[in-house]
């Protein structure tokens, strides 16, 4: 699946791209704004993203509003990219206010997928996440990255405490 939606915040020269990824928890803040330091150190853009879960059906309200306004785009779909915006927006003002280029992707389905999927075809050099998003303690309390599996990367994974 393609990404719901994807913004474009402020434009860099560079195509040197960093993935984040946050999942709504207040402690994700602390990863995007470590994140957001090493794109001004190392003139890179940020692309945050988020992956909503895949839910069975949407919710009769929403529908109800989605055709009482006439939007064109199927209700699924818009119920997703309101969920995303509602998620990433604490996010995206805290990248206004550094200043910092970032680019939005909004996903859904299965978190380990959609991340090995978005980080393949932006090819970023670097993918910044939380230790609580997907870690396990091993190895006398080192933290390792495991999500379902391990995710599959052509670049390193910054784990941010």
């Amino acid at each position: 699946m393609l990404a719901l939606e994807q913004e474009k915040g402020l434009t860099t020269a560079s195509n040197r791209k960093i993935l984040v990824y946050v999942d709504g928890t207040g402690k994700d803040v602390k990863v995007l704004e470590a994140a957001a330091k090493m794109a001004i150190e190392e003139g890179a853009e940020l692309v945050i993203m988020t992956v909503l879960k895949k839910v069975n059906r949407v919710p009769d309200e929403f529908i109800k509003f989605v055709n009482s306004e006439r939007f064109t785009d199927p209700p699924q779909y818009l119920y997703y990219q309101y969920l995303g915006r509602a998620v990433l927006e604490p996010y995206v003002a805290v990248l206004r206010n550094m200043n910092v280029p970032y680019e939005v992707q909004i996903e859904f389905g299965d978190k380990k997928e959609r991340i090995e999927a978005v980080a393949k075809s932006i090819k970023p050099y670097r993918v910044v996440m939380s230790v609580n998003g997907g870690t396990r303690r091993q190895f006398f309390g080192l933290p390792l990255f495991r999500a379902e599996g391990g995710l599959k990367l052509d670049c390193p994974i910054t784990l941010i405490p």
